[in-house]
């Protein structure tokens, strides 16, 4: 592997990584909208892939515990229009 060469983290999953990133780039941008969208994309793949049993527990925990963040996090929006 190059210098640069990307690892994939044992047992994540890079799906559900790229949603993770999508929301904190929308959350620091403060894209509320975009936030919110991306939460209900989280915890829908999330509980599809745990269903079809494409997660461990461990991941499954670890998920659901940045999801509960995230639901912290954009609990007090409001819609702007």
């Amino acid at each position: 592997m190059g210098l640069f060469g990307k690892k994939k983290a044992v047992g994540r999953d890079r799906e559900l990584d790229f949603v993770i990133n999508e929301i904190k780039v929308d959350l620091s941008n403060n894209y509320k909208d975009n936030a919110v969208l991306g939460v209900k994309k989280l915890k829908a793949l999330l509980e599809e892939k745990h269903s079809q049993g494409k997660l461990k527990d461990s991941d499954y925990t670890a998920y659901q515990e940045t999801l509960k963040s995230f639901e912290a996090d954009i609990k007090s929006f409001k819609r702007t229009y």
